[in-house]
């Protein structure tokens, strides 16, 4: 069994555990437990935009600590931190070293932020449910620029794994919300997600299933489509988030 085997069934594990949390201390010991099980040094778990409910930002949940919190709050922070606008302008995960610092107040938010050690480095990454629900996942490292590239690629893989099922659990127990817009996937449709969420090519799916490459691409763009989502990858993780197919292992 490969390392990167018993990662992503560490990974799985947790994710079935987040079912579990209820409370906003629940899901912080969750995601302090993440970042232990996957060497990084902070997270931060951030949901906008539920249904029903008004106003900006209703749950956060960090390991950041009180310290950081007033002090972000003090300076007004909210109105500078990337992580609050990266889910209006991307669905993929960004590196926070390729953020644009010309701001003043945005150099001294990524100075305070290091001061504070809460990382050296930072991965952000934006989740867009299909009511409109939308939710930022950030994980820091103390990584050096040299290493940065590997454990950034851990990161990727956690996120991939653990977003979606964070998502889905903050949904529900802390808002009582389900998926509002009935969306059916075909048992073909989900048989080729289950394997694109693994990482396979249609090449390779066709080859587990009995189809042509062409055929798959067929079935996964169909349900890119009906999951409103940007790419396999991204129709993945909603089908996960929704519980539809099971997170990776």
């Amino acid at each position: 069994m490969t390392d990167m085997t018993v990662q992503k069934r560490s990974l799985a594990w947790l994710a079935d555990k987040l079912r579990e949390s209820d409370t906003k201390t629940d899901f912080q010991r969750s995601i302090r437990d993440i970042c232990r099980a996957i060497g990084a040094k902070h997270g931060s778990f951030l949901m906008r935009h539920v249904p029903g409910v008004v106003g900006d930002d209703p749950f956060v949940a960090d390991t950041y600590g009180e310290t950081w919190t007033q002090h972000a709050a003090e300076h007004k922070y909210e109105c500078v931190d990337p992580t609050r606008s990266l889910s209006e302008i991307s669905i993929q995960p960004v590196d926070w070293a390729d953020l644009p610092k010309g701001r003043t107040r945005l150099r001294k938010f990524f100075r305070d932020f290091t001061d504070f050690q809460l990382g050296r480095q930072a991965m952000t990454a934006s989740f867009r449910g299909p009511a409109g629900d939308r939710s930022l996942l950030t994980l820091t490292s103390d990584a050096t620029d040299k290493r940065w590239m590997t454990t950034k690629n851990d990161l990727l893989m956690a996120i991939s794994i653990l977003h979606p099922a964070i998502h889905r659990a903050v949904l529900k127990t802390r808002f009582n919300f389900e998926n509002v817009i009935a969306i059916r996937l075909t048992p073909r449709e989900k048989e080729c997600l289950v394997w694109a969420a693994h990482g396979h090519t249609s090449k390779q799916i066709g080859e587990n299933l009995g189809l042509t490459p062409a055929t798959v691409n067929f079935f996964i763009d169909a349900a890119v489509a009906k999951l409103s989502a940007s790419n396999r990858a991204h129709a993945s993780a909603k089908a996960v988030a929704l519980g539809m197919i099971a997170p990776p292992r």
